[in-house]
């Protein structure tokens, strides 16, 4: 990522849509003020996980982000 996506926040929720909805109704559009690296398929495959990677431009998005999600 570049240097202007300096916060990050893994997610392991399967329910990766309600989160999207809630960013962009409460931060903005995508790739603007946030962006989602979505679930890797082999991990997915192999153990079930459903981690999800966040990033934010901005320090209270990623604040906000956290006390909803995490």
């Amino acid at each position: 990522m570049s240097p202007e996506w300096k916060y990050k926040i893994a997610l392991d929720t399967p329910d990766w849509y309600s989160v999207e909805c809630w960013c962009l109704l409460n931060l903005g559009k995508f790739d603007k003020t946030w962006y989602k690296l979505g679930i890797d398929p082999l991990e997915y495959v192999i153990d079930g996980r459903t981690r999800t990677t966040w990033f934010f431009k901005e320090e209270r998005d990623a604040v906000l982000f956290s006390l909803r999600w995490s």
